[in-house]
């Protein structure tokens, strides 16, 4: 869990009063929220869970709808609530079928510390939504510029090369961030 817990950390010191970064502090924490998908795949490698939620599971639209109401509580457009926690969501799952797919043909999964997926992961994700909505009212202007796809694309560059993620990482928060910037 200590990953789990330095990256939240690491999020939160990319928040605070000074929003010159543009999208910087919404990249940290979609990069945090990444880094907890990598736990929840090991605890799924673990258990022999699928990624994927079986058919009719609610779970998923649930988090979702949650997100929504919560944003729209806050003057966030339930839209754009759901277009985003979805989009977080499926990217999540694009790092959880990598990593599994990666784990299968090597034939195990790396030996390193166990999160507990309902006790320690849920929460921590659950944990993560307020923090979302926050900045993404935030950053409702930069959302709308017409340069927005321009910043949030070096933003996120910036981030993937700062912190040395690897290309399914990138790829991962470019799919967890595509539908911020406004059409």
């Amino acid at each position: 869990m200590a990953v789990t817990l330095a990256t939240l950390a690491c999020a939160s010191d990319a928040t605070g009063p000074d929003r010159s970064e543009g999208f910087s502090t919404l990249v940290a924490l979609s990069a945090a929220r990444l880094d907890l998908s990598r736990q929840v795949a090991l605890t799924k490698w673990d258990s022999r869970q699928p990624v994927a939620d079986p058919p009719g599971d609610p779970r998923e639209q649930e988090v979702v709808a949650a997100a929504a109401q919560e944003a729209s509580v806050r003057g966030l457009p339930g839209e754009l609530a759901t277009a985003f926690f979805t989009d977080q969501i499926e990217a999540s799952k694009l790092v959880q079928f990598a990593l599994i797919a990666r784990w299968w043909r090597g034939g195990r999964a790396p030996d390193e510390p166990r999160a507990d997926l309902r006790n320690e992961l849920r929460p921590a994700l659950d944990r993560l939504r307020p923090r979302f909505i926050d900045e993404l009212v935030a950053i409702r202007s930069l959302r709308e510029r017409p340069d927005c796809h321009e910043r949030l694309t070096h933003a996120t560059a910036r981030h993937v090369d700062a912190h040395g993620l690897s290309p399914l990482f990138a790829i991962a928060l470019d799919r967890g961030l595509a539908r911020v910037c406004a059409e």
